[in-house]
């Protein structure tokens, strides 16, 4: 709950109105919701409020973490109004969205299913009813306080799916909800997939023969970097129509399938995308591209950071510059540690 302690104001954020701030609450469709979200949102405001920030926080923490030093570094386009969105928002149906999406689904489940765990949601739910898996030793005992990710699946598919309306009848509309529901899924298997079968021992015998089992999470960012391995994989889709018998004329069922099904076969598992996703190198606020101008790069880096690749063939510009690190860092007695700060000189190097 480090996120939310931190940033707890962003539940009720102020908004000048006539010259009188105003507060404006979480559950508002200014922050991205839907109403059908509004109203989940008020629903299960006792405790879930508090966890849907941490998720929201989570989310934004690891994708900047698995974005950095890239020309798309988990940016966004500025939101309409001054009140910050709860949910994460871009105009195009890339591979960048898809993982927003996944993420931002799978860190409500992360952190729901977390909390039934904790007792944080105990009117709602407590440690998971989840059966014993069949492949579990007979010998070990199937039990003790595993974390809910049933319930955490059932609610994140249930306030993420809701943020999924069609409000145009065009097929644009139609492809991109389709879309964002996939992600969505893709994004909840990838917690389940991170979690693990955690058993402790009974007893002070060494051996160690009966144990006690039960499912935990993996850490939300080993899901994150899954996500984002996804993401380099995701598979390019669109809408297709599938017109079934004659006799069953205007039943017409709307689907995304690959757009080459010979090399790549999409999976609930999968991210999907719809549009190829721009280079990035101009500054597009539109689209969340703050362009590449200024941003740092290295000589001999990765493909992602290699000035290069970065600064999209326009070139760098080397600056030498004196960069403070701490170093001659000591344990003092107990629980304190006192470093130095040392000034080394270094070049660095930056787009033009």
């Amino acid at each position: 709950m480090g996120f939310v302690k931190t940033l707890a104001c962003l539940c009720y954020f102020m908004v000048p109105v006539l010259g009188i701030l105003l507060p404006i609450p979480l559950c508002d469709i200014r922050r991205n919701l839907t109403p059908e979200q509004v109203e989940l949102c008020k629903q299960f405001k006792e405790k879930h409020l508090d966890l849907l920030l941490d998720a929201k926080f989570k989310s934004e923490f690891e994708c900047k973490k698995q974005f950095a030093g890239r020309r798309w570094n988990c940016t966004m386009p500025p939101s309409s109004n001054v009140t910050p969105l709860l949910l994460p928002r871009l105009p195009l149906a890339t591979k960048e969205t898809s993982y927003l999406y996944a993420s931002m689904s799978a860190a409500m489940m992360h952190t729901i299913s977390r909390g039934c765990m904790a007792g944080t949601l105990k009117n709602y739910c407590a440690c998971s009813e989840e059966g014993r898996p069949r492949d579990l030793p007979k010998n070990q005992i199937w039990g003790g306080c595993g974390d809910n990710l049933p319930y955490g699946y059932k609610f994140s598919k249930m306030f993420t799916d809701a943020g999924e309306q069609l409000t145009e009848t065009s097929l644009t509309g139609f492809s991109r909800v389709l879309m964002n529901l996939h992600n969505n899924e893709a994004g909840r298997w990838a917690v389940y997939e991170k979690s693990f079968i955690k058993c402790r021992c009974h007893g002070v015998s060494t051996n160690c023969p009966t144990k006690t089992c039960y499912r935990q999470l993996g850490r939300f960012h080993t899901v994150a970097k899954h996500l984002e391995t996804l993401h380099q994989d995701a598979v390019h889709v669109k809408l297709q129509k599938d017109v079934p018998d004659a006799e069953e004329e205007g039943n017409v069922e709307m689907k995304l399938v690959e757009t080459s099904p010979g090399f790549t076969k999409k999976s609930t598992k999968d991210l999907v995308y719809i549009s190829d996703s721009p280079s990035y190198c101009e500054r597009s606020i539109r689209t969340g591209s703050y362009g590449v101008a200024g941003r740092p790069c290295t000589k001999e880096g990765n493909i992602h950071t290699d000035c290069e690749a970065m600064c999209c063939q326009k070139g760098h510009y080397s600056k030498r510059e004196i960069v403070r690190t701490k170093c001659g860092c000591k344990l003092i007695w107990c629980c304190e540690v006192k470093c130095n700060i040392c000034e080394n000189e270094q070049n660095n190097h930056y787009c033009r």
